[in-house]
C-alpha cells in the first residue's frame, strides 16, 4: 500500500524532470504535458493539481535564475517592461512568467487526472 504523499512525490517529480527537458524545446506550450502525466499519477484531483503545479514552477524558477544568471534576461525584461509600463518593472514580467508555470502546471494535473478517471469510467462500463 502506498503512503498518502508519495504520489506527490513521484508527481511532483515526474513533473519536474519532464518540464525542465521541455524547458529546452523552444516551443513553450507544451509544458502543459508534463502537468497531464503528472495528473495521471496521482489518486486525487488535489495532489494532481498540486504535484504538477509545484514541479511545473520548480522546472520554470530554475529555467528563469539560469537565465537572469547567465543570459541577463533580467535586462532585457527590464527594456520591455520600460517599454509598456515604466523603467524597473522586470521583475514583474519574471513574477508573472513563474505564475504562467503555476497555472500551466495546475490546468495539466487537472486534465491529467480528469481524462484518467474518464478513461477508467469507460473501460469499467465497456466490461459490464
Amino acid at each position: 500500500m502506498k503512503s498518502e504523499n508519495q504520489d506527490i512525490i513521484i508527481g511532483v517529480i515526474t513533473s519536474f524532470v519532464i518540464a525542465s527537458i521541455f524547458s529546452m524545446i523552444p516551443i513553450w506550450q507544451l509544458i502543459i504535458i508534463p502537468g497531464i502525466i503528472a495528473g495521471v499519477l496521482n489518486t486525487t484531483i488535489k495532489r494532481a493539481v498540486l504535484a504538477s503545479a509545484i514541479g511545473t514552477l520548480m522546472a520554470w524558477s530554475l529555467y528563469v535564475i539560469s537565465g537572469v544568471i547567465l543570459n541577463n534576461v533580467d535586462l532585457i525584461l527590464d527594456q520591455f517592461g520600460a517599454l509598456i509600463i515604466g523603467p524597473g518593472y522586470g521583475g514583474v514580467f519574471i513574477f508573472l512568467i513563474l505564475l504562467m508555470s503555476l497555472a500551466f502546471g495546475a490546468i495539466g494535473g487537472a486534465l491529467g487526472y480528469y481524462s484518467k478517471t474518464v478513461i477508467n469510467e469507460y473501460l469499467q462500463t465497456k466490461k459490464e
